[in-house]
């Protein structure tokens, strides 16, 4: 499962390449041109935080889906 961010106009999503699935976004805060948050959508979209660059955010945003990826056990048809 491929994993890849795409630019939008008010934020950058994260997208599973496999169905596109929007799985995260980064985005600013606000009208603060130096604030981003980073939010994921599982079953209920969470807020990671809020970060100093937009680099941060994502890094924040990849980090979950790669540690969720190597706890959860999924289940396969």
């Amino acid at each position: 499962m491929t994993k890849r961010w795409m630019e939008k106009e008010f934020d950058h999503v994260y997208y599973d390449d496999e169905d596109g699935k929007i799985i995260g976004a980064v985005y600013k805060i606000g009208n603060q041109n130096s604030i981003w948050g980073a939010r994921i959508y599982t079953e209920i979209e969470g807020i990671l935080g809020q970060y100093v660059d937009s680099s941060y955010a994502r890094v924040a945003v990849e980090n979950y889906w790669d540690i969720h990826s190597r706890t959860l056990l999924e289940h396969r048809a």
